[in-house]
């Protein structure tokens, strides 16, 4: 709330380059309701230290042997008004902190200016995009009896499969393959909770995402849609030593998603599921070492897809197409040959101070108490990834190619 007090203009360009005058509006909204409770905070202040003046003069007139009865009525009422009082101020904070909710993180300045996906720059591309759709990738799969998706949705609905053998060890070899990378980079291995309260998902995540992406669980529980989300409310209202710093975290977890319905969920295969494994990358670290982790966690997914060998291009997300919480985002898009397009993978995000601020994460440094920046980026979601590995490593014969840094995990080279 400090920043937006000192930078409201700030906020405002920052609304409307993301192309949500309806925001930058808010930003108006909540400083008004900010001055209305610096101003009832100041009343029970003025009380309090009224309350404290009468208290010294009550003692002095029952030294002097004076009347101290107005002195105590007076005394006896201020608390029920400070009690009045901040019940006021407490209904101002929390309007204040559902819109501060609302408002999005300060972009960087290198964010380009655009409306939709449709305006997201490319940055760079590697590989030779696989020319031929070869077979579908699901109708392969239960050919060769290695899925049944028809099972799948019938006891559990579209968007769910059954794998098996050579295709579920492969989804487990994509799994460890990753883990065992980011190890290398000194990230640590974490499982984490499947669902979280929504108080703390709230903390870590636009809330509008409950309606439109998250499985509830009950009243008050939603299943994890990354395991982005339980790494970081793991800091919900902690303070580490800045000596910690970073904190790089690997987390691996089933994602589940009901958002992708309304785009084609219910064609077979493995490409838009509501349930599918991820592998997650996150750093939490100090300010100006952000931008630096936020490239590094870019270039350890690049090179684990350049290793599988699958074509892919860098794209940056456009001001308009930002997420609320991002800072600055790339995205991986891979080459699907039966689509002719390239289509996302992963995402890397610098969340600076956005998450930290709604989960009151600190770090003590310098016997002061700082807001770290959190950063997260895939590093590696299994589903695409063997569609990818389905379809641009499909032989003429049928037979599919199994790229040569999972064969120590697969135990063979081809399927089919």
């Amino acid at each position: 709330m400090q920043d937006l007090r000192e930078n409201p203009a700030a906020y405002k360009a920052d609304c409307e380059k993301r192309h949500k005058p309806q925001l930058a509006a808010l930003v108006d909204e909540v400083l008004k309701l900010d001055e209305n409770w610096k101003e009832h905070k100041k009343k029970t202040d003025d009380l309090r230290a009224e309350r404290n003046k009468i208290s010294k003069d009550i003692n002095t007139q029952k030294k002097a042997g004076g009347d101290v009865e107005a002195l105590l009525q007076k005394a006896k009422d201020i608390p029920a008004q400070i009690q009045q009082i901040e019940q006021v101020q407490n209904d101002l904070h929390e309007k204040i902190n559902v819109i501060l909710r609302k408002l999005p993180n300060l972009m960087h300045e290198s964010v380009p200016e655009g409306k939709t996906e449709a305006d997201n720059p490319e940055i760079r591309k590697w590989g030779k995009p696989k020319k031929g759709k070869g077979e579908n990738h699901g109708e392969w799969a239960e050919a060769h009896g290695l899925a049944d998706f028809d099972t799948a949705a019938k006891v559990s609905g579209a968007g769910f499969n059954y794998l098996k053998e050579e295709l579920a060890l492969l989804d487990i070899s994509l799994q460890r393959y990753a883990i065992d990378f980011m190890r290398k980079q000194d990230f640590k291995l974490m499982e984490v909770p499947m669902m979280l309260r929504q108080d703390a998902y709230a903390a870590t995540t636009p809330m509008e995402d409950f309606e439109d992406v998250m499985y509830s669980v009950g009243k008050e529980h939603y299943l994890i849609a990354t395991a982005e989300h339980p790494l970081m409310a793991q800091f919900w209202n902690k303070t580490v030593s800045g000596n910690e710093l970073p904190l790089k975290i690997v987390g691996v977890s089933p994602a589940w998603r009901k958002e992708i319905g309304s785009r084609g969920v219910d064609t077979k295969g493995l490409f838009r599921m509501h349930q599918f494994n991820k592998v997650e990358q996150i750093v939490v670290c100090k300010p100006d070492e952000s931008y630096d982790w936020f490239e590094k966690m870019q270039g350890y997914t690049e090179e684990m897809v350049k290793e599988l060998g699958i074509p892919y291009r860098v794209i940056e997300i456009c001001s308009g197409d930002l997420s609320i919480k991002n800072a600055k985002q790339y995205d991986i898009e891979a080459w699907f040959p039966r689509q002719d397009k390239y289509a996302e993978i992963t995402s890397a995000s610098n969340c600076t101070t956005w998450q930290a601020q709604r989960l009151n994460f600190k770090a003590s440094m310098n016997n002061q108490k700082i807001t770290p920046h959190t950063l997260n980026n895939t590093a590696l979601a299994t589903s695409r990834i063997m569609v990818a590995i389905l379809e641009n490593f499909q032989n003429k014969d049928g037979k599919v190619d199994i790229p040569k840094c999972l064969h120590k995990y697969t135990g063979f080279k081809q399927m089919g």
